[in-house]
């Protein structure tokens, strides 16, 4: 069975982001990127802004803020705060609704009966009425679990999807934790910010979880 990690990303959803705002002098007056980090496919216009450099992207939509770390070592939380948090820090009055931290895995095996089987092992009930209708050989199965932990909401949805590769199509398990924090305080800023202090111990939730699963 193996594991692929996809890239980690933050989401903050807002009544109204202004892209138009995020420009690069803007960047770089607020000490978030230096006109060097910053590369030549990044755009900017009125109804986005879309920021590459070599270790982020920063997507800015009317209604979203996303954050996509490159990284694969322990500096993600650095980077996270370094530069989405710098721009929390400098648009306060924006109308923050709600913050996401999420991390995704796609289980799979280079044999699609292997892959349908651990969904089966892991989510399968034979006891109930509904999943006695899908006790097939073609079925896949998945779950949907959520609690309260490090201050927000996890939810970790788990579902087969079907992937592209060389050989046709790929049956997998995709795994996507979601501490997802709906912003209520007066300070919303402060509670994003407070937030993103967390992403290692999220990020090291999410792997131990998954390691189980191994």
């Amino acid at each position: 069975m193996k594991m692929e990690m996809n890239p980690a990303n933050v989401v903050i959803i807002a009544r109204q982001f202004n892209p138009s705002i995020i420009s690069q002098y803007w960047l770089i007056k607020n000490g978030i990127f230096t006109e060097e980090e910053i590369q030549p496919d990044s755009i900017f216009s009125p109804v986005i802004a879309n920021v590459h450099s070599k270790d982020c992207q920063i997507l800015v939509l009317p209604e979203q803020l996303q954050f996509m770390s490159k990284l694969i070592d322990q500096s993600g939380q650095e980077l996270l705060i370094s530069k989405l948090g710098k721009i929390v820090q400098a648009l306060p009055h924006t109308p923050f609704v709600a913050v996401g931290l999420n991390f995704s895995w796609q289980v799979y095996d280079e044999d699609d009966v292997s892959s349908a089987a651990l969904g089966r092992k892991l989510f399968f009930r034979g006891d109930s009425p509904l999943y006695k209708f899908f006790d097939v050989d073609d079925a896949r199965f998945g779950s949907y679990m959520s609690r309260d932990i490090l201050g927000c909401r996890l939810k970790l949805d788990i579902k087969p999807v079907t992937v592209p590769c060389p050989e046709g199509v790929s049956n997998r398990l995709l795994f996507g934790f979601n501490f997802h924090l709906q912003l209520t305080e007066d300070d919303k800023a402060e509670s994003i910010l407070n937030l993103f202090q967390k992403w290692d111990e999220a990020k090291e939730t999410a792997v131990s979880l998954m390691k189980q699963i191994a």
